[in-house]
């Protein structure tokens, strides 16, 4: 089995390409085609590949139930807010830089949309709509980095960092002026990438990631948090 995955993974097969027949596998791995076949049910149960009509072929990865399996297990490890913190910086301070290089004309049209969103939900003081607009915007930024593998560490997350998000905002949403110079960070986020501004793009997105946590931490000390620094003109049109 493991010969036909390194098969797949280095013959840069694509979901819906179709894979060596049986025979074919069975010359070029110089095994059995009983062997080939056991190994076919077995990737086939992994849900690595698809037996129909016409042949072998690789499916489309099922990672919803896999992400949400993570997600549970960390959640019963005990990880902390502070821990999905750092870890948002790990994925996000990359991939903004990245981002703000290979972003797109519709990545910004998508994320001035998420944008509109979120300046809708605080205007409305609808707290549901500022937590999704609020991810919604940040996976985004990871997805126009053009790097899968980031956009799936922060998916394979994303159970835990919707929860410790609606957390955060919760808390900070107590203190005035707060909603609204979150919504003020994430639009000068929104500038830099537009304005493909790497050096800035990357020190706003730790700044923003920064003043979460030191935030949080003085609320848990009882300490009423300070508002996190901001651009005015970002507030204009509020």
């Amino acid at each position: 089995m493991e010969e036909i995955r390194h098969l797949i993974l280095e013959g840069g097969l694509s979901p819906g390409d179709r894979l060596l027949s049986e025979r074919e596998l069975s010359t070029e791995l110089k095994v059995s085609r009983t062997v080939i076949r056991e190994a076919l049910k077995s990737l086939e149960m992994l849900g690595m590949v698809e037996v129909k009509a016409g042949g072998t072929f690789i499916k489309e990865p099922e990672l919803k139930g896999i992400y949400h399996t993570l997600s549970y297990t960390m959640a019963l490890d005990s990880v902390t807010i502070f821990d999905l913190l750092e870890t948002r910086k790990i994925i996000e301070v990359q991939a903004i830089k990245l981002a703000s290089i290979r972003r797109t004309s519709n990545d910004l049209a998508i994320i001035s949309v998420i944008l509109e969103e979120m300046k809708q939900a605080f205007i409305e003081n609808d707290f549901q709509k500022s937590v999704a607009a609020d991810h919604k915007f940040h996976s985004y930024i990871v997805k126009s980095s053009q790097n899968k593998v980031l956009s799936i560490m922060m998916e394979a997350a994303s159970d835990l960092f919707i929860e410790v998000l609606s957390i955060t905002r919760e808390k900070l949403g107590q203190y005035s002026g707060m909603d609204k110079a979150i919504y003020a960070q994430h639009f000068s986020i929104f500038k830099a990438i537009k304005d493909q501004d790497v050096e800035y793009a990357e020190k706003i997105m730790t700044e923003h990631l920064d003043s979460l946590e030191s935030e949080l931490k003085m609320i848990f000390q009882g300490i009423e948090p300070e508002l996190p620094r901001i651009d005015e003109d970002d507030l204009d049109d509020l």
